[in-house]
């Protein structure tokens, strides 16, 4: 998932923007085991929205509502193509250890932490089988 990173990178690093975590990984928009995105800080998920397409259309998504779901150690972004109007939901992994960590630095004594699990991971690339 390199590709995507370089992709959805945050183009000016602005290290002062409360949004950006200057700490992003590899891991940047990997994939979790349930099939959730990784996200690493709250600008990459509205890059991520800027990028993505609508899966029917293939036209431009507008973001229309955000859920917290921090108790599952998710966050959720509803969107709308502006072409046909179809719905999807964008759901970001928020338990993940880069996350959390500078989610705690930016609160600082405010952080609490809303996810009792363990962070996820990103899922395992499985070898591809070939034949004999």
């Amino acid at each position: 998932m390199n590709f995507l990173r370089r992709i959805f990178s945050h183009q000016d690093e602005d290290h002062n923007d409360p949004t950006f975590n200057p700490e992003r990984t590899d891991d940047l928009y990997a994939l979790t085991e349930e099939g959730y995105i990784i996200a690493q800080d709250i600008a990459c998920q509205f890059e991520y929205v800027e990028h993505a397409v609508c899966p029917d259309c293939g036209g431009e998504l507008l973001l229309v509502a955000q859920i917290n779901r921090a108790s599952q150690g998710l966050n959720e972004l509803v969107c709308a193509c502006k072409q046909c109007n179809q719905r999807s939901s964008l759901i970001f992994d928020v338990s993940n250890t880069t996350y959390q960590t500078w989610m705690s630095r930016q609160l600082g004594d405010l952080y609490v932490r809303n996810y009792d699990g363990p962070p996820r991971r990103p899922a395992r690339r499985q070898k591809q089988r070939t034949r004999r």
